[in-house]
């Protein structure tokens, strides 16, 4: 297993969480330590103890795994966070960053209802600390941490937007990849890589499979009288620029022949290579280019619009 496979592997994302927060923990840590008091007045160790119970928790959730054990992970920090602010002694309190790294981390990994609900708990946090903490403070303070707060609110939201937008282009490339956007058929890519079983499938329960590759001037006036014409049980792909193919199950040559006739009456001009399989080895890829090469064969006349692919040896 290659490392970027490692990292990737959901046991791999885990672990990762787990180090980045016991990461931005040890440098809370080292902040407090160095900080000459806190906000409020608590044991020095209090940070300390803090920190080994938090990535004690942690640990515990990375080898138990419960269920929902990445959800009540994320609760943990916000807890966390929330103890943290209380113990902050700067004004605004930088720790407050941290809180928002953990809902922006939980975005890029969960997508965006994950980052909603972890920026919802993030501002319910903040309802509960900032009051406490503005009611000890001077109004120049509270200004600073109000301001910070609706900067990273804003940021947030920012944030948000992008992920859900990288989302719905992501979606977009698959869907583009796996489905013509221009016809509505499947793509070749999608074709190739799941419609290859049903060579095997046919031939063992002896039954014809013909494949066809239909060729027309005008891809979208064809693709709309292929999708009326054939039935549900046929498998229509887009093949190139003005190629579709056609897997029909079940079908003899002669039958495949009266189909395509019935297209070629409806839509004049269209021109195809037809061919029956009679070999379980055959890949789908390796027919439908011996089907390309047969049809230059083909002419836009009533005598010769139809070429019948030489069987594969």
């Amino acid at each position: 297993m290659t490392t970027s496979s490692r990292i990737t592997s959901d046991q791999g994302v885990v672990i990762m969480q787990y180090l980045a927060r016991a990461l931005f923990a040890a440098l809370a840590v080292i902040y407090f330590h160095h900080a000459d008091s806190f906000f409020f007045a608590l044991p020095k160790a209090t940070p300390w103890l803090l920190f080994a119970a938090y990535v004690g928790l942690q640990l515990l959730l990375l080898f138990w795994r419960p269920a929902n054990g990445d959800a009540f992970a994320s609760g943990l920090d916000l807890l966390t966070l929330g103890i943290v602010l209380l113990l902050d002694p700067g004004n605004p309190p930088p720790t407050m960053a941290l809180l928002f790294i953990a809902v922006l981390s939980n975005g890029l990994l969960h997508g965006i209802k994950r980052f909603l609900i972890m920026l919802a708990g993030a501002e319910i946090v903040l309802a509960f600390v900032l009051p406490i903490r503005l009611s000890y403070v001077t109004t120049t303070s509270a200004s600073a941490s109000l301001f910070l707060v609706i900067a990273l609110s804003a940021c947030m939201l920012y944030f948000g937007l992008m992920i859900w937008r990288n989302q719905v282009l992501s979606r977009q490339a698959v869907e583009t990849a796996w489905r013509d956007p221009q016809t509505g058929f499947i793509s070749r890519t999608a074709l190739t890589s799941t419609a290859g079983w049903l060579i095997p499938l046919h031939d063992r329960l002896s039954s014809p499979l013909t494949l066809v590759l239909v060729h027309h001037p005008d891809i979208n006036a064809l693709a709309e009288t292929v999708s009326q014409r054939l039935r549900r049980s046929d498998v229509i792909a887009r093949y190139d620029d003005d190629h579709l193919a056609l897997l029909l199950p079940s079908t003899a040559t002669g039958a495949a022949e009266r189909v395509l006739a019935d297209l070629r009456e409806r839509q004049p001009g269209l021109r195809a290579a037809v061919m029956t399989l009679n070999s379980a080895n055959a890949a789908l890829e390796q027919v439908l280019y011996h089907m390309q090469t047969a049809m230059p064969r083909t002419r836009d006349d009533q005598d010769h619009w139809l070429a019948h692919a030489s069987p594969l040896t």
